[in-house]
């Protein structure tokens, strides 16, 4: 897309290298991957923004990514050996330390390994998440959550592959809770989640805060009053009373943050961390109770979903003994792949409720636009102090 050309919102769907999502989105650290499934001495292909790479943990417990495949004969790097923080390619054994030198060809009688070099990438570990940086040049300054670093309990799920753009999920919001949960909130009993919401939408230095407002209360209901941020570009942060067994019917209270991360153009990942006021042997109960939950149900509930999908069975119809948690991942997962990619939908008729959706859209276009015509891009100023409160009952 040319510089003059005006951008469109369907022009933000592509996220492979050259688009215009795909290039802003570069510009900021993504994450890539849960740290603790990335076992030592195993390496892992992900696919991140349209593009492959190899993540491996050398011996030494430090994190690395370089590209997917060898730049001798591009053998899948995955396939080799990890030695100590090198990376042996299984196909001819070439060798690579960690910055992506070459380091050792055998056989070769005349080595021409310091002229060969694969790219490598910037990375982190931090709440539990593995991320890299992506773009050209230097990375920028690593951003951090204070709201996640006060005491509690931290629990990061497992990730989540959904096969819709990453724009559905993006384009989410609360009025659609009564209805896309209603299934679940009444066979629960959870009917703060069918108390009609608005909500308050301001632009911040960061992205925007919507401020939820519950339109009434009912006898031993939770006021649902509250807050939720976005972080520009892709992040996510709200409280959500638990849902975890053996906590439900306490008035405990999560914070969650949640990266929405474009796959490719027709798949996106899902990094969710939760952040629990709870502290020493209840903390780590909290945790193993989560933990334990997700993985009992995760692999049966796409399964469900895509029955759902397929008119199979309803919402109604889920099984009494999903969680909540999981009913809920159900539901919002038919309602965001069944809307197809943004090209498909055609013609919209966005309306008042949907102010949060527009504002995120214009700050996008805004931030892209000025990228594709070479002018500065915002710098967007990310809070120093906790930011989720809860309103008291």
């Amino acid at each position: 897309m040319s510089a003059q050309a005006k951008l469109q919102f369907a022009d933000l769907e592509g996220v492979g290298p050259g688009t215009p999502a795909g290039e802003y989105l570069r510009k900021f650290w993504q994450p890539v991957f849960r740290a603790s499934d990335l076992l030592p001495r195993r390496p892992k292909p992900i696919e991140i923004l349209g593009e492959k790479f190899t993540l491996y943990r050398g011996d030494s417990g430090r994190i690395f990514l370089v590209e997917y495949g060898c730049p001798h004969r591009g053998a899948p790097m995955l396939l080799g050996w990890v030695e100590g923080d090198d990376l042996r390619c299984r196909y001819h054994g070439w060798k690579f330390d960690g910055t992506g030198q070459c380091i050792e060809q055998p056989d070769l009688e005349v080595s021409s390994a310091h002229r060969v070099k694969m790219r490598s990438y910037p990375v982190r570990e931090y709440l539990g998440v593995v991320f890299a940086y992506l773009g050209q040049g230097e990375a920028p300054e690593f951003i951090t959550y204070p709201d996640f670093e006060k005491p509690g309990v931290i629990v990061t799920d497992p990730q989540e592959v959904v096969p819709c753009t990453f724009w559905n999920r993006l384009d989410n919001d609360i009025v659609h809770i009564p209805w896309v949960h209603r299934a679940t909130a009444l066979r629960k009993g959870r009917l703060d989640f069918i108390v009609p919401r608005k909500e308050v939408v301001e632009e911040t230095p960061y992205g925007w805060k919507s401020t939820r407002i519950a339109k009434g209360r009912t006898t031993n209901m939770r006021d649902m009053s509250g807050s939720a941020h976005f972080f520009m570009p892709n992040a996510y942060q709200f409280g959500v009373r638990t849902r975890i067994k053996g906590f439900e019917d306490r008035d405990l209270w999560d914070t969650k943050i949640t990266w929405t991360v474009p796959v490719n153009d027709t798949t996106f990942v899902a990094f969710d961390v939760t952040h629990t006021p709870l502290t020493g042997e209840e903390g780590e109960r909290y945790a193993q109770s989560k933990y334990k939950q997700f993985e009992t149900e995760a692999e049966d509930r796409w399964d469900l979903a895509d029955k759902v999908l397929a008119g199979e069975m309803t919402l109604e119809e889920l099984p009494d003994e999903l969680s909540a948690y999981t009913a809920f991942a159900i539901e919002d997962y038919v309602t965001q792949v069944g809307q197809g990619t943004v090209a498909r939908r055609g013609q919209e008729n966005l309306v008042e409720t949907d102010r949060k959706v527009t504002l995120t859209r214009r700050l996008w276009l805004h931030e892209v636009q000025a990228m594709l015509d070479g002018e500065p891009l915002s710098v967007w100023k990310m809070p120093s102090e906790p930011l989720q409160v809860l309103a008291a009952e």
